[in-house]
């Protein structure tokens, strides 16, 4: 009987120590946890569950869980006879009405000696996951509007290209042959007597050249692949400069990109800025300014363009192909348009994957002293 009895009071302690532990792990769960009863409503919440919806625990005991449902009463508990044990996702209202997204698991603690009907709900913000998932289903679209339009991009260029050495090439061509084949038919004295005919002739293919060469250049540039950037930018803004377009571009005494890829990127990303200045902003003055510091290069590009609103215009192929070319050198590009007023574009790239830990360095873009004055030139 002794013996019954010691067993009887080592099971209270068991028991009264697991009420304690159990009530301290609630406590001061860093999840937020709440108890409620049979009808849905609060008998305590933890510290964590207060914090994440705004609400006291004295707030919380006025009220049924499903208050905190943003669409009310869309789940109820189960009846008392039933056994509660499930998890979902659902919008949770906090006290300031903001929404909150969390995936919330009800679970029945009926077989604990606490409660017969107690039920424990634990609760947890899944806000940056939801925003994650967007940000990444955003992207994916994005993704596959760009590759759609760089193969009608591409295919574009093809076609251009091929109209360009057929119709205009070819036929230039074809009539150099032409008159090769006549002088090369005609007696030594009619030669003689036609040097004008070869001096057009030279011309021809001098100019035929020339267009070769611009037409090779625009695919791959030469100078910079052999000179270098500073070279390279050079030649494009020569060859961009128009009498009613003029290209200013201002490069510092800074050493050559380390990466080719880098090179690459900040050329292409002129020639797209000065392409879309010249054919859709409409620009007379385009500044470029190129500096480099602490591992970073930097650019600037402003246009006295037309300007466009970014929120009324749907974003075209330029720019999303200069965007994913900076992402892929884990560059950054940001931009700025005023309707009517033109269009500026701020590029940093680190040069080498040693210097990423920088690449969020906040840098002024050249001397503001040498930036466009859009007053004297409007």
């Amino acid at each position: 009987m002794q013996n019954l009895h010691s067993e009887s009071y080592r099971w209270k302690d068991d028991l009264e120590n697991s009420e304690s532990d159990l009530e301290r792990l609630f406590v001061g769960s860093a999840i937020g946890m709440a108890l409620l009863d049979e009808e849905g409503c609060f008998l305590s919440a933890n510290e964590m569950f207060c914090r994440t919806l705004g609400y006291s625990a004295e707030e919380l005991l006025n009220m049924k869980w499903g208050q905190l449902l943003l669409a009310h009463g869309s789940l109820l508990l189960h009846e008392k006879t039933n056994l509660l044990s499930w998890q979902a996702e659902q919008v949770l209202l906090r006290k300031d009405r903001s929404q909150m997204p969390a995936r919330v698991w009800i679970s029945s603690l009926r077989e604990t000696p606490l409660h017969d009907s107690v039920s424990l709900m634990i609760i947890e913000d899944i806000t940056e996951q939801r925003d994650a998932e967007f940000e990444l289903s955003k992207r994916k679209t994005e993704i596959e509007k760009l590759a759609s339009q760089l193969i009608q991009s591409q295919e574009t260029e093809r076609k251009r290209l091929a109209r360009e050495l057929h119709d205009d090439i070819g036929q230039r061509l074809s009539l150099v042959a032409s008159e090769v084949a006549l002088m090369a038919s005609q007696s030594s004295i009619e030669k003689a007597a036609t040097p004008n005919r070869l001096d057009h002739l030279r011309e021809e293919l001098d100019s035929l050249c020339t267009d070769i060469h611009e037409i090779s250049h625009d695919l791959h540039s030469y100078k910079l692949q052999h000179l270098g950037l500073k070279s390279a930018l050079k030649d494009l803004c020569r060859r961009f400069t128009q009498p009613n377009f003029q290209v200013r571009l201002d490069i510092d005494d800074m050493d050559e990109p380390n990466s080719k890829d880098v090179s690459l990127c900040l050329y292409r990303v002129v020639q797209e800025a000065l392409n879309n200045a010249l054919r859709h902003a409409h620009a007379f003055v385009v500044a470029i300014t190129v500096t480099s510091s602490r591992g970073m290069f930097y650019m600037a590009i402003q246009d006295t363009g037309v300007g466009f609103e970014r929120s009324a215009s749907p974003q075209g192929l330029g720019l999303i192909s200069m965007t994913e070319r900076l992402r892929l050198v884990r560059g950054d590009l940001k931009l700025n348009s005023i309707l009517g007023r033109g269009t500026e574009i701020w590029v940093s790239i680190p040069d080498t994957k040693d210097n990423l830990e920088i690449a969020g360095t906040d840098q002024v873009f050249g001397d503001p002293s040498r930036s466009i004055n859009r007053s004297e030139v409007a």
